[in-house]
């Protein structure tokens, strides 16, 4: 059976929910969930890695941002899919090839864009401010022709499908 690590670091619960979808749509497969704040798994006891981050304020989260650095870098043989959280679609290219080594650009089989939240609620004063002015930045962008059709983002489930297929189908290099 294929032994897949999902391994990701967020801040809010979006980035744990999309991990735990990947997970719920790798039927057929041995999943591992891991929280890099937690622990920094070796992703050698695994066939495939899915490594996961929030972009928050143009940044990745420390933790993941050392995983991709020093672990799958370095790594050559563990096919790797990366996915971000972000709640601006836009900005996911410039996100992707800023944040994520380019060791593991060109050597991941996927790298997506899971979606992301502006959802202020429950968040310190100084993320509510700067999420009500990320607010506010999408919803002008909605305003078409004097049309108001705010759409705010939320959960990609096509691109986690996308990745989840990918994981459980891909050719597996021999150890």
């Amino acid at each position: 059976m294929r032994r897949i690590l999902v391994a990701y670091a967020g801040v809010n619960g979006m980035t744990r929910s999309c991990a735990e979808r990947l997970a719920k749509e790798l039927k057929g497969t041995d999943v591992t969930l891991c929280d890099l704040e937690k622990e920094i798994p070796s992703i050698s006891d695994y066939d495939v890695c899915v490594a996961g981050s929030c972009v928050r304020r143009g940044k990745l989260r420390p933790a993941a941002k050392r995983f991709l650095e020093e672990t799958i870098a370095g790594e050559s043989d563990c096919p790797t899919g990366v996915f971000l959280c972000c709640g601006f679609a836009d900005r996911f290219e410039e996100y992707r090839d800023r944040l994520i080594p380019k060791a593991v650009r060109e050597r991941a089989f996927l790298i997506s864009n899971f979606g992301g939240t502006l959802n202020p609620a429950g968040k310190p004063f100084w993320d509510r401010l700067w999420l009500f002015f990320a607010r506010l930045g999408v919803v002008e962008s909605e305003i078409d022709d004097g049309e108001y059709t705010p759409t705010l983002p939320a959960m990609n489930p096509e691109n986690i499908g996308q990745m989840a297929f990918l994981a459980r189908t891909l050719p597996l290099v021999q150890k």
